[in-house]
């Protein structure tokens, strides 16, 4: 680490990971030639169709101002600690809200460059780092809350994402997520079984993802908005 990386990323990282200045605000945790991401070249695109409300209501079942809601309860929650945004993407729903908060302790987490440098558009004091979900370069236990917006249907229940949030939650630390389900809406169905085909999602059913999530954490919210769940809870002992 040297002296341009933010305290809150000094403290938290793991021993053997190291951190590169990709430019002022954003870092990357992996090597040069394994920086690009298929997602980098679709950021436009996702912007102007997952940042539509009408495309959220038509096809999810659920307006964009539950994104915005839920996200603003999960910030309300972790009034103290450093906060994880995993999967953050380019921020177009949570910007505004993560704008309310003392940035420093906030970490924009997420494999595409081409959606961090996005996001940093959008919040130019926000701390950005690219990384590998599944093996993120934070110490045991470095975070007092753990957001994962829209994520877990890209990775699945099963890859290993749960194990790795858990592992950088601190005990009763919180966590708040949402994924998309198969809800028996045969619009929302339907197009998660599109997205699966071009392996953008791991279509599973409500109760699956809730069993997972429990063997991590102690739930404390659920609830199903069309095809989109939201989950809260707290980190085990």
């Amino acid at each position: 680490m040297t002296a341009t990386h933010p305290e809150l990323l000094t403290e938290i990282l793991r021993r053997g990971s190291s951190l590169d200045l990709v430019r002022p605000g954003l870092l990357s945790a992996l090597p040069d030639n394994q920086r690009g991401a298929s997602y980098d070249a679709m950021v436009g695109g996702y912007d102007l169709l997952v940042g539509n409300s009408l495309y959220n209501r038509l096809i999810w079942g659920v307006w964009a101002e539950e994104y915005r809601q839920f996200a603003r309860s999960a910030l309300s929650a972790v009034p103290d600690g450093p906060i994880l945004d995993c999967g953050c993407g380019s921020l177009c729903f949570t910007a505004p809200i993560y704008s309310t908060t003392a940035l420093d302790r906030l970490i924009l987490f997420d494999r595409s460059l081409g959606m961090l440098t996005a996001g940093q558009k959008r919040l130019p004091r926000g701390q950005f780092v690219q990384g590998d979900a599944l093996s993120m370069p934070f110490v045991d236990q470095a975070f007092a809350g753990v957001f994962a917006w829209g994520f877990l249907h890209v990775m699945g229940s099963e890859s290993g994402l749960i194990g790795e949030l858990k592992r950088v939650t601190r005990p009763s630390g919180s966590i708040f997520l949402s994924t998309l389900v198969r809800a028996g809406r045969r619009v929302g169905d339907y197009w998660l079984c599109l997205l699966e085909r071009q392996n953008e999602a791991i279509p599973q059913d409500e109760d699956t993802v809730v069993s997972a999530f429990c063997t991590e954490f102690a739930l404390e919210g659920r609830t199903r908005v069309g095809n989109m769940l939201f989950l809260s809870g707290r980190a085990k002992s």
